[in-house]
């Protein structure tokens, strides 16, 4: 096992444990989910959302969510505390003659 693996995953597991417990119950849509039964909420990418119940004997893996005026069911698996942090796009880097002043 590599070093540090014990405790990373300690974190991720308690961060896990606390999400619609920590921030208010606040969390944030990491993807679009579309409803698919009645009972369900939509949301997007980015959406803020409030954890009004964590699972149940019934949902374990659905929790009881507030966004905006609506409120419904949300599989907890596309949530997480904070906003996703997606990676930049790459553009395209200066030459070295460029940078350093130097033409052609």
């Amino acid at each position: 096992m590599e070093e540090g693996y014990a405790q990373c995953s300690q974190f991720l597991y308690g961060v896990q444990e606390k999400m619609g417990i920590m921030n208010r119950g606040v969390v944030y849509g990491l993807w679009d989910y579309e409803v698919e039964a009645e009972d369900e909420l939509s949301f997007r990418e980015g959406d803020c959302m409030t954890i009004l119940r964590r699972e149940d004997q019934e949902e374990t893996q659905w929790w009881w969510a507030r966004c905006g005026d609506k409120e419904g069911y949300i599989p907890r698996n596309l949530l997480g505390l904070y906003l996703r942090i997606k990676p930049r796009q790459q553009t395209e880097k200066p030459s070295l003659r460029i940078l350093c002043g130097l033409s052609n």
